[in-house]
């Protein structure tokens, strides 16, 4: 692998593993929606800011996309980004941030499943192997108190 490629993997697991607890902290005193709100606005902001620096932006490549990439970015944001993030800020709200992250880190098996069914993907020993062990794990998971 890539040294960028492995910093980059550092950086995503470091941002996302304390991102949970300053979120557990913050749903303390805060509703979900409430909590999601403030997040994606501040997120928004934050992205607007740093866009003219990112050399790759620019608003004409926004012009170039066509009704249909907008319509399947939009349905991603309004299913992962809104009903997913509310859902799992839900979650989080009345469980523990060590058993809610794990148990919702199994997207991957809904996304194997649609891949294989959906986009027509191959269905390997490994994909079959990896689905046993991660659903072993939210068995574990799921039996602790």
């Amino acid at each position: 692998m890539e040294k960028k490629v492995v910093l980059l993997w550092l950086l995503t697991i470091s941002f996302w593993g304390v991102s949970p607890i300053i979120e557990k902290v913050a749903l303390r005193n805060v509703d979900p929606m409430l909590c999601l709100f403030v997040r994606t606005g501040v997120s928004l902001i934050v992205m607007a800011l740093l866009l003219p620096l990112i050399p790759s932006f620019s608003v004409s490549k926004l012009l170039e996309l066509s009704p249909k990439d907008y319509l399947f970015i939009s349905l991603s944001g309004i299913i992962g980004g809104f009903l997913g993030m509310f859902c799992y800020f839900s979650m989080l709200k009345y469980e523990s941030a060590s058993k809610v992250v794990p148990l919702t880190a199994t997207y991957p098996l809904v996304a194997t499943l649609l891949g294989i069914l959906v986009l027509k993907e191959s269905l390997t020993l490994n994909k079959v192997l990896g689905t046993i062990l991660v659903t072993l794990g939210i068995m574990l998971l799921l039996k602790t108190p």
